[in-house]
């Protein structure tokens, strides 16, 4: 399990180190471009890859397969995930607080943020009690996606917007604690890997188009 993790962090460090490489080059070539693209593009990949884990039948087998491989152990439930989901969330605006200063003003920034949850938020519940997927532990039919991994992922994108460019290693830290919560789902049994994939896109592609939109 532990090495399913690694492999985890591991793929969602190398999406953000993409991420920021894209968002260097957009500043440089277009003087604060947005970032339009790859928001869109990355969170509708982790969005369709978590779906085709998770409806597609050899993919499902693949989750299942996983799933087995990470429960092999019989280790008990850790509850870190359950408060720890929000923290990129409240960094953003904590640091506008103490002075560090965002890309936007706070007010704007919370709209901005507040918005994009909204939107996921609409999505997520729709997904959930639309395709009314069971959790791998059995408990409940709302697994896909993933709302805890929802959460940590749409804080990270906000704070990777808001902090990304002057302050980087931010927004590493905001995605690799977003990539813990999504591992720890799965370590818990609470989520397939599609829930978590599609969870992480949903956060990301939500905060990109609200910012494509009102940005």
């Amino acid at each position: 399990m532990l090495r399913l993790c690694l492999y985890w962090i591991a793929l969602m460090a190398l999406v953000a180190a993409l991420l920021f490489r894209a968002t260097a080059q957009e500043e440089t070539d277009s003087t604060r471009c947005r970032s339009t693209l790859w928001s869109p593009a990355v969170g509708t990949t982790l969005l369709a890859s978590g779906s085709a884990l998770t409806f597609v039948p050899v993919g499902n087998s693949l989750a299942i397969g996983l799933r087995d491989a990470a429960q092999a152990d019989g280790h008990s439930r850790v509850n870190i995930d359950d408060y720890a989901q929000y923290l990129p969330t409240a960094v953003p605006p904590v640091l506008n607080i103490c002075g560090v200063k965002s890309r936007h003003s706070l007010k704007k920034m919370a709209l901005l943020e507040g918005v994009s949850y909204l939107l996921g938020a609409a999505l997520l519940n729709a997904g959930k009690y639309g395709f009314a997927v069971q959790r791998p532990d059995g408990t409940t039919f709302n697994s896909f996606p993933s709302g805890h991994t929802f959460v940590s992922f749409t804080g990270a994108e906000v704070l990777r917007r808001e902090y990304g460019t002057d302050y980087p290693w931010l927004a590493v830290a905001g995605y690799t604690v977003a990539a813990v919560i999504g591992a720890l789902r799965v370590y818990n049994n609470r989520h397939w890997v599609g829930d978590v994939l599609a969870g992480a896109g949903l956060g990301i592609l939500s905060v990109g188009v609200v910012y494509t939109l009102f940005d």
